[in-house]
Formats: structure tokens, C-alpha cells, sequence
């Protein structure tokens, strides 16, 4: 048997639009129609947009990733 107590379990601390808007180098507005289509990770808590720091930088790395793959014909993508 484990007979460590239990580790308290932690929250990643949520950012806003702005500081998300910040990390993203986009605007603020920007952030937030992404948000509603669906295009970047968060969650809205009552009229607000929330993100959390680790999944937007984990979306830009995959946004990264996929940005260097070649087109469908084999041409590189300028």
C-alpha cells in the first residue's frame, strides 16, 4: 500500500483575452472570434473567454508543425 498522503490537486491559472492576445501577438478581439469559432483552446465562464497558458502554446507549436509541411504536390509552401 501507498502510504504517502494524497497530492493536493492544482489549477493551472486561467488568462484573459488580453493576456492571451499577448502570447499570441494578435488583437484582443481577434482572440476572443477565435475563441467562438472554435479555433484556439479556451472556455467562456459566463460572458468571459478564458485560456490556459500550456494549451495556447501547445496550439501554436501544432499550428508550427503543420505549417511546415509541404503542399499536397510537393511544393514547398512560401
Amino acid at each position: 500500500m501507498n502510504s504517502q498522503p494524497p497530492t493536493p490537486f492544482t489549477c493551472e491559472p486561467l488568462v484573459d483575452a488580453k493576456r492571451a492576445a499577448e502570447l499570441l501577438r494578435v488583437h484582443p478581439k481577434t482572440v476572443k472570434r477565435m475563441a467562438q469559432a472554435g479555433l484556439l483552446p479556451s472556455m467562456k465562464i459566463g460572458r468571459v473567454w478564458r485560456f490556459r497558458e500550456s494549451e495556447l502554446d501547445a496550439h501554436i507549436a501544432v499550428q508550427l508543425q503543420c505549417s511546415r509541411h509541404p503542399s499536397p504536390k510537393g511544393e514547398p509552401i512560401p
